[in-house]
């Protein structure tokens, strides 16, 4: 069971925090229910004890853990789907998994293609969904500021970045930091003569 006032993650709501244990109906049947409210959602939920399991909520990860995340953000991305359709589908199952080492390699590999071509709006929702995921969830495990994590973060995706060779011209690509905190690339400033 989980601590009153503990983290959990719930997949594609992101970080919940255990606010309470109640009794609800369900099924016509009175049951224990978990009462989360998610930040990032702005929402609260009840979610049965015994139903835990079965939608995938877990723990925050630990200290430890966190360190080792934010090594793995830093590595070369996997080859990149060039469907988006195909990489939409397999992005957002995913950040469905709650495995934040998936919702890392989501990321990783959607900041990298916005690199080599602009996202579609929906896979900017999916990138900017697993950034705030991990930012949000290394925050907590290391007891830091988010903006201290975005920082961290923003630049362990820069280094990712950086080690992914564009296949068509075999040259790494360059990042931005606006660009991998919000998944948009900066506008050039056009001055008119």
């Amino acid at each position: 069971m989980y601590k009153l006032n503990s983290y959990v993650v719930y997949p594609m709501y992101g970080i919940c925090k255990v606010t309470g244990i109640s009794k609800a109906k369900v099924n016509s049947r009175l049951v224990e229910c978990y009462v989360f409210e998610c930040e990032g959602e702005n929402i609260t939920l009840k979610v049965p004890v015994i139903r835990v399991k079965e939608y995938r909520i877990r723990k925050i990860i630990s200290k430890k853990e966190a360190d080792n995340f934010l090594t793995l953000l830093q590595t070369k991305p996997q080859d990149i789907e060039n469907n988006w359709k195909l990489r939409y589908n397999e992005n957002e199952e995913k950040l469905k998994s709650g495995n934040i080492k998936e919702t890392i390699d989501v990321a990783r590999s959607l900041f990298t293609r916005n690199k080599i071509k602009e996202l579609s709006a929906s896979e900017k929702r999916l990138y900017e969904k697993a950034y705030t995921f991990i930012v949000n969830e290394i925050s907590i495990a290391l007891k830091k500021d988010k903006e201290e994590i975005e920082d961290i973060v923003s630049n362990a995706l820069e280094k990712s970045a950086k080690k992914f060779k564009n296949k068509s011209s075999n040259k790494p690509i360059a990042a931005d930091k606006e660009t991998v905190r919000t998944g948009k690339k900066k506008k050039k400033d056009t001055k008119e003569g």
